[in-house]
């Protein structure tokens, strides 16, 4: 434990502080998500520490090099992907910051081409029950989800106005029209349409007058013998409460989409066709009205700008955070941008390959960079640790980065190895954004892995950055001031 603590505890809370950093998130299910991991991830380390060196000290005490003899002589695949790690770093470090730098800009190309969107219908695959069904009920009913287009008429029984109703219809006949196909509107539905039904009734059921009365005292007359019921006692008869308020003051018309041009509409289209019903009512609205346009797929479009942007913004600011303090820690301020180099190239190839093969940046896709900055940066405190420890030893850099990839290098594959199988399950779900977090989160893992196995000891062999410890501080001494801060004596 003195020989790893200050890698546990370093993994622990950089961990904890990238999970942590999503509580800055303004969508609630998000900043609960961040919360609950950064917990569990100390939960984790306390546990880990605590329970599997009690569990050691259960198991017979017996000689590994007895039970298990080591053939030196015989290399494992493990021992071939370390040998070629120590190669690259230390021989061909230069061809593998070339071949680095031209990934990373090619991913910075892709990255320009990422479309933020989210489809809900993309998330299912063809054949799927949920897909063709709502494809159907578009077809045969208008549409299913709806904007909530909110108008105001400016004054108390403005809606009962035969001149505004009239300004309604002419509004819903341009949404469905066929020379807008692109708004994707399938059917509308307004107060309007009990006041042509009454007024076609009253006129014997004549469809010639399925239209708004050109006096607006005939539609006051037609709601003052309209009869029906009102439950809750407000004024308005029950039908009419999804379409009009109290007053009379506010109509609410429903505009259902629909896949009119044979294509998912998602978030950016939800948008663009607001942008346009908006441009619309700005135009040709009367003055002293104005109106909102709400609704499911509204909230939707403000729900991905929030998650999207969110993260972001955890992103930066995790990534700010995990190398101030491994630079604090490690008390030197070259040891927190050496820790970030793996994650930040892992991140921005995942969004490269997010680029180039057009997987939209959306709600699941989105949280793959913070798992990224939480998880990835063990490997890097892990062989840094054992670097710096080596360097003490007075050995140079090629022997330094030789003795910690055979010994960190190992641990680092195994455990990163464990973590692309995990997540490489979520690769089996019928849930398409399920299946994508899988792949790419695996995808980063190995990133990750690279990165701290070849790239970071790359980087060190080209610039010599020196990590050795300050001269009043030695490897023993360090951990010495370890158990000082956790409050136990040399003793103990």
């Amino acid at each position: 434990m003195s020989h790893i603590s200050l890698t546990v505890l370093l993994a622990g809370l950089t961990t904890f502080v990238a999970f942590m950093s999503l509580a800055a998130s303004q969508v609630s299910a998000v900043r609960e998500w961040g919360i609950s991991s950064a917990i569990g991830v100390m939960f984790a380390v306390f546990i880990s520490s605590s329970l599997i060196p009690a569990c050691l000290v259960l198991l017979p005490a017996r000689r590994p090099s007895i039970l298990f003899p080591k053939d030196k002589s015989k290399k494992t695949v493990v021992d071939r992907i370390i040998a070629v790690m120590i190669q690259g770093s230390t021989v061909h470090y230069r061809k593998v910051l070339i071949v680095v730098g031209v990934l990373v800009t090619i991913s910075a190309v892709g990255m320009f081409r990422i479309n933020i969107e989210t489809a809900f219908l993309n998330y299912f695959r063809e054949n799927d029950h949920v897909k063709v069904e709502t494809r159907n009920i578009g077809k045969k009913f208008g549409g299913g989800w709806c904007y909530d287009i909110v108008i105001d008429s400016g004054k108390t029984d403005g809606v009962k106005d035969s001149g505004f109703l009239v300004t309604i219809e002419n509004f819903r006949k341009w949404l469905t029209s066929d020379k807008n196909p692109d708004l994707n509107i399938g059917r509308t539905e307004s107060f309007s349409d009990f006041i042509k039904t009454m007024n076609m009734a009253m006129n014997n059921d004549d469809l010639a007058f399925y239209a708004i009365p050109g006096n607006s005292m005939d539609i006051v007359d037609y709601l003052e013998i309209y009869s029906g019921d009102d439950d809750n006692s407000d004024g308005r008869f029950d039908e009419f409460e999804p379409f009009v308020d109290i007053d009379f003051r506010k109509c609410n018309l429903l505009a259902r989409l629909c896949e009119k041009e044979g294509y998912n509409v998602g978030t950016t289209e939800i948008k663009r066709i607001a942008d346009k019903i908006s441009g619309y009512l700005d135009t040709n609205l009367p003055e002293g009205t104005s109106y909102t346009i709400s609704g499911f797929p509204m909230m939707n479009v403000k729900l991905v700008y929030y998650i999207v942007r969110g993260q972001m913004q955890s992103l930066i600011l995790s990534l700010l955070i995990v190398g101030f303090i491994v630079a604090l820690l490690f008390q030197q301020i070259k040891a927190g941008p050496l820790a970030l180099i793996p994650m930040s190239i892992a991140v921005i190839v995942n969004f490269g390959i997010m680029g180039w093969l057009h997987i939209d940046l959306d709600m699941a896709t989105s949280v793959i960079a913070a798992i990224t900055i939480g998880i990835g940066v063990d490997d890097t405190i892990h062989f840094l640790n054992t670097f710096r420890h080596n360097r003490t030893l007075g050995l140079d850099i090629d022997e330094t980065i030789r003795r910690t990839l055979e010994v960190s290098g190992k641990a680092i594959l195994f455990t990163s190895l464990a973590l692309i199988l995990g997540f490489s399950v979520l690769i089996t779900s019928n849930f398409l954004p399920i299946t994508l977090f899988g792949i790419l989160t695996a995808t980063t893992m190995i990133n990750t892995t690279i990165g701290a196995l070849l790239i970071l000891p790359s980087v060190i062999k080209a610039t010599g950055i020196n990590l050795d410890m300050p001269s009043s501080d030695s490897w023993t001494g360090r951990h010495l001031n370890i158990d000082k801060f956790l409050g136990m004596g040399q003793d103990d």
